[in-house]
This record gives structure tokens, C-alpha cells and sequence, in this order.
């Protein structure tokens, strides 16, 4: 049974591996300029598309590169159309339905009348398969129309040759000779027959073998023959020969077979054509075998080493099985064998080969799942091995999938404990603030006012403790503004506002503003920033973020120091600014908890309390903006703070 099974499988093998695109093209790659390339490339992947779907797509694929590196719309849109065949022919409509519409929007664009004609062609033919109703479907109609007003009489014979060749597929002979018949007669009309005149011919020459006429079949073979020798169309000459030896041998006819064989043997040959060659010596040890085994021993192993020389393994099987046959005949078993088992190997390979050449538009599991389905019947002891590994790594992987599900779950919980916590500090240091940096102006307020309610004073005193209580009132109403924006950002996101403006105007500002708080450490502020230097940034965000610095800077420098402001264009057209001092400095420690964004509570060399809530704006603030902080410190020698905003 076993036995049955392999030699069926073997006989649809090599009916598939029978057409194979000529290793001549290949070997022109090498030399062709571009635009021959693209030519190339369009035939190899032609060639291929029926028996070997992988190299189709892979050289439909290196033409669409090389196209789209030329921005030669054309050429992507017939390669485009290419891939959808190669589709379409292995049944993949979905994506072939895709490459079609592509390629019609592309001719759409270029208004390429016969590239739009070819792609609704192409459409039709999807739904003529579907709906069997070619003659009402409107792709079709509309690309007949276009083919007609454009005079594109190649399109309508590829029309024809197509439908002939779908209906073909659905075994409706009659149907399909019909239009191939229709292609022909459009043909006749031709002085100079293209190579898909003889391609045309042997397809109905196969399509009458198939119906069992091959007296028919051999005239059409006959005249593809006749005629491709006029043209000088060799590779259809060498190709037609051996399909109407074949007509013969069937026919009985087997001189006549054998002497076209030769024929076509030695034109392969004289052509340079090896692959022909090699099947030309496979039909000679066909009609050999009866009565010359040796010869057709001889024939085979001389083909063998053509196949070898060529690298082409389907051809390799084929004489393989071929040369079993043989063996039997002469009842020399372990030689048959052993020319199985080598096939059956061969085979085997080529099936399980990766077939993934650049495939990513046809469906990835096309080729494993057909070579799998293949080969079942020969393997049917290891199926059951292989099904039980495949489960075992599918629920290994879903078990490695949920612990990482579950790693990746913990990880977050501890994160989000992480941010709660951080969340908590940052609201208990922030009530802190508001109970202390609040209470304290208000209470030196409230002293104020009784002191003016209970006590005399004069003009110039009652003058001194309004400005004082400005003071107080001011310091209450800038820190309820950063609490408000900080709880706005937090809530509702930082508003951004960016304009282009001089940054040197607001660097005084602020330095006027801060010059009394200086005064009283007697610290001197000098500001170095260049007067004609633009920053691109919200206004207000950059005086909150340089007004924060100096007031630092000068919280904790010592009485009698020095400030400097500077300023600077970078190379990549960032705006760098610098807030130094030679105060107290930052420890190692406070930089971390500086960068790591957590409030800190702090005090000056006249122990001027922080709350840390002026830094986490200005990060905020810088970060909405596009800007970046970062400072430089050392304990007892100053610190500098660097703020880099986008210039203008």
C-alpha cells in the first residue's frame, strides 16, 4: 500500500517539477543592465509561477525593488499584477484581489489606459472564478472596452488566453478551447508571432492530449513548431519538440517520438539549453527501455549529470523514478530500490526545504502546508510522533506566556506601589508647605495690621510697614500661585504658550524683582547674558524657571556673595543658561534626590526654609517646553545650575 501511495505521489510530483524556467535567464542576471533585469526578473517570476510559487514571488519581488529604486511606475505596476497571479494561481484571491487594486491605482495615476485595462482583466478573471458568469462580469467588460478603444489587441488575446485558462482549471474543456481559439484567431492577424503564440499553441495541443486526441493535439504542436523556427524562438522550438514527441510515443508512433526526441536533444544542446537537453534524454530512455535498457541506463545517467551540473534537484527526482523503472524491468530490485530511496530523499528535502525566499506577500504557510500534505501518506508512522511534540512546545509556550503575563503583572503592582508611595510623599511634603510657607506670611501680616490698629506711628513708619506687608502679602501670593499651577499641571496638563522673545529682558526682571531678598545678604547678582539672545518658549514659564534659581542661589549663598548669570548659543541651536553661586553647594545625596523629582525640604545660610516645590515646576515647566536641567555642585564651593531651552 505504502508502495501505491509513494509512486502516486511521486507521478503528481514530477507533473508539477515537468516546467521549469530556463537557468540561462538566471545566469543573464549577472551581466543585464537594469532595465534588462526588470525584464528578467518579470520572466523568471512567470516561469516559476506555476511549480515553484516561492521563486515566483521572490523574483516578482527583486523586480518591484529595482522598479521602485527607478521610480518606474510601469514596471511596478506590471510586477504588482505579476504577484497577484502568482497569487490568484495558488488561490490565495484575497491577496491577489490586493495586488490587482494596487496595480489599477498605480496605472490610474500614470493614466496608463492598458495597465488599468490589464488590472480590471485581471479582477474579472478573480470573479469569473468566483461567480462562473465571465461574460456578465464588469471587470471584464470594462477591460475588453478599454482594450478596444486603446486597439490593444495583446490585451485582448491575454484576455482570452486567461479565460481559456481558468476554464481550463475547472476542467471545462470545451469552454476553455472556445477562448483559447478566440486568442488564436486574434494571433492569425499577427506578421510576427510573440512567444506567447507558441506557449498558446501548446496549451491547446495539451488540452486535446488530455481529452484523448492526439492526432489534434500534433497538428498545433506541429504549427507551433513550424512556426517558432521562423521567428528563431529556440526556447519554444526545443520546448514544443519534446511535446509532440511525447504526442507520438502515446499515439504508438515511437520512431517518430524518438527521432524528434533526438531532435529536440540536439537543438537543446546546440542552443546552450541544458534543462531541455536533460529532458530530451529522459524521453529518449522512455522509448528506449523496452529494447535497449543499457542505452536508456546510459541516457538517464548522462541527463543525471546535466540535472547536477544545473542544480536542479525536481529534475534529479524525475530520472531518478526514471531510472527505477528501468532497474525493475531488468528484475534488478536493490538497484530500483536504491534509486527510490535517493528520490524519495530528494524529494523529501525539497519538500521540508525552507521555501520562504522573500515571501512575505504570499501567505507564509502556503508551501509547508502543501508540502506537508504531500508527503502525510509517506510518513504516516512519524505524524503522530510530531503531532504529540508540537503540542508539547504549543503548551510550553503558553506556559512560558502566562508566567510572563504574571512577571509582567507583579512588575507592575510594584511599579504603581512605587508611584503611590512616591505620590503620598509628595502630598505630605506639599501640606507641609502649605501649612508652614503660608502660615508665616500670613501670621507676620496679621502682627502688622495690629500694630497699626493699637499703635501711633509716623507717615515714613506707617510707609515702611506697608511696604513690609506688601512684601508679605506678595511672598503668600507667589507661593498660592506655584501651588495652583502645580495642582493645574497635575490635574489638567501644562498649558504652553511659546513665542519667540529676548531673554535678557526677563532676566532683569527678575533680578529687580529679587534685588531687596539679595540686598539683605548683600549679595551681588551680575548678570552676563548677551542683550540680542532669543529664546523660542513660553515667557512666563522661562521668568518662573529663572526666578526659582536666583532666589536659590541666593538662599544659599553666603552674606557678601557673588551671582552670575550667563548665557550661551549651543551648536544645535539650543539656548544654554547658568545660574552660579559659591554658597554652601549640594551633597551627593540632595543632586539624587534632586534628579529622582521628589520634594525636599532645605535650608539657607540664614536659615531660610525651601520647600522644593519651586524646583519640581521649573522641571515641569522645562520639560513642556522642550528644555532640560541639570546642575553641577560640590558641598562648600558653590553650586551651578544649566537650563537648556530651544532658541529662537
Amino acid at each position: 500500500m505504502m508502495w501505491r501511495l509513494s509512486t502516486l505521489f511521486l507521478l503528481y510530483s514530477f507533473s508539477l517539477f515537468a516546467q521549469s524556467p530556463l537557468p540561462s535567464k538566471i545566469y543573464k542576471l549577472k551581466t543585464a543592465s537594469d532595465n534588462e533585469k526588470l525584464k528578467l526578473f518579470l520572466e523568471l517570476s512567470q516561469d516559476y509561477t506555476a511549480v515553484q510559487p516561492d521563486s515566483a514571488v521572490y523574483y516578482a519581488n527583486r523586480g518591484l525593488q529595482l522598479a521602485q529604486k527607478q521610480s518606474n511606475w510601469n514596471a511596478q505596476a506590471v510586477l504588482l499584477l505579476q504577484l497577484g497571479r502568482i497569487n490568484a494561481a495558488h488561490h490565495h484571491d484575497g491577496l491577489a484581489r490586493r495586488f490587482y487594486n494596487e496595480a489599477l491605482s498605480i496605472s490610474r495615476h500614470t493614466q496608463d489606459v492598458a495597465g488599468i485595462a490589464n488590472a480590471y482583466d485581471e479582477l474579472g478573471l478573480l470573479d469569473a472564478e468566483d461567480q462562473d458568469r465571465s461574460s456578465l462580469n464588469p471587470n471584464l467588460t470594462r477591460a475588453m472596452k478599454l482594450y478596444h478603444s486603446s486597439s490593444d489587441s495583446s490585451g485582448i488575446i491575454e484576455s482570452y488566453a486567461q479565460l481559456g485558462k481558468v476554464y481550463e482549471q475547472k476542467g471545462e474543456a470545451e469552454k476553455a478551447l472556445s477562448y483559447y481559439q478566440r486568442a488564436l484567431a486574434q494571433y492569425e492577424r499577427q506578421k510576427i508571432k510573440p512567444e506567447a503564440y507558441f506557449i498558446l499553441l501548446e496549451d491547446i495541443g495539451n488540452l486535446y492530449m488530455k481529452k484523448g486526441k492526439p492526432q489534434i493535439a500534433l497538428t498545433y504542436l506541429k504549427e507551433g513548431i513550424d512556426n517558432s523556427r521562423k521567428a528563431g524562438l529556440r526556447d519554444t522550438e526545443v520546448s514544443l519538440l519534446n511535446e509532440e514527441g511525447i504526442a507520438y510515443q502515446d499515439e504508438g508512433q515511437k520512431t517518430k517520438a524518438l527521432s524528434l526526441y533526438k531532435d529536440a536533444f540536439e537543438s537543446a544542446k546546440k542552443y546552450k539549453q541544458p534543462e531541455e537537453e536533460a529532458k530530451a534524454l529522459i524521453n529518449i530512455a522512455s522509448v528506449l527501455q523496452k529494447q535497449n535498457s543499457n542505452k536508456s541506463l546510459a541516457d538517464l545517467k548522462e541527463a543525471m549529470r546535466i540535472a547536477r551540473t544545473i542544480k536542479q534537484p525536481q529534475l534529479e527526482a524525475r530520472i531518478l523514478e526514471a531510472m527505477a523503472g528501468v532497474y525493475r524491468q531488468e528484475q534488478n530490485y536493490k538497484e530500483a530500490m536504491n534509486a527510490l530511496s535517493e528520490q524519495h530523499r530528494l524529494l523529501d528535502s525539497l519538500l521540508q526545504a525552507d521555501t520562504a525566499k522573500d515571501i512575505a506577500a504570499l501567505d507564509s504557510s502556503y508551501a509547508l502546508e502543501t508540502s506537508y500534505e504531500k508527503i502525510g501518506a509517506l510518513q504516516q508512522t512519524n505524524k503522530h510522533v510530531k503531532s504529540e511534540l508540537q503540542i508539547g512546545w504549543i503548551i510550553l509556550i503558553l506556559v512560558l506566556l502566562i508566567l510572563v503575563l504574571i512577571w509582567l503583572y507583579l512588575r507592575k503592582v510594584k511599579r504603581l506601589n512605587q508611584e503611590l508611595k512616591a505620590s503620598n510623599k509628595i502630598k505630605d511634603t506639599l501640606f507641609s508647605v502649605i501649612g508652614h510657607d503660608l502660615k508665616g506670611p500670613a501670621a507676620s501680616a496679621v502682627q502688622l495690621f495690629e500694630m497699626m490698629e493699637t499703635e501711633e506711628f509716623t507717615a515714613p513708619e506707617l510707609k515702611g510697614m506697608i511696604i513690609e506687608l506688601k512684601k508679605q502679602t506678595n511672598a503668600s501670593l507667589e507661593l498660592l500661585k506655584s501651588l495652583f499651577a502645580w495642582g493645574k499641571a497635575q490635574l489638567q496638563g501644562i498649558e504652553v504658550n511659546k513665542a519667540d522673545f529676548l531673554a535678557k529682558e526677563l532676566i532683569d526682571r527678575c533680578i529687580t524683582l529679587l534685588a531687596p531678598q539679595a540686598s539683605q545678604k548683600n549679595i551681588t547678582i551680575k548678570d552676563n547674558a548677551p542683550a540680542h539672545l532669543k529664546v523660542h518658549a513660553d515667557a512666563d514659564h522661562f521668568e518662573f524657571v529663572i526666578r526659582n534659581l536666583l532666589s536659590n542661589a541666593i538662599k544659599f549663598s553666603h552674606p557678601g556673595g557673588i551671582i552670575e548669570v550667563e548665557a550661551k548659543i549651543q551648536d544645535n541651536n539650543e539656548a544654554v543658561f547658568s545660574v552660579s553661586d559659591h554658597g554652601v553647594g549640594i551633597s551627593k545625596a540632595q543632586q539624587h534626590i534632586f534628579l529622582t523629582g521628589n520634594l525636599s525640604t532645605s535650608f539657607g545660610t540664614a536659615k531660610e526654609k525651601g520647600s522644593g516645590l519651586g524646583l519640581l515646576l521649573t522641571k515641569d515647566f522645562l520639560k513642556a517646553n522642550n528644555g532640560q536641567i541639570w546642575l553641577k555642585s560640590r558641598e562648600n564651593e558653590g553650586s551651578t545650575f544649566y537650563v537648556s531651552l530651544p532658541a529662537a
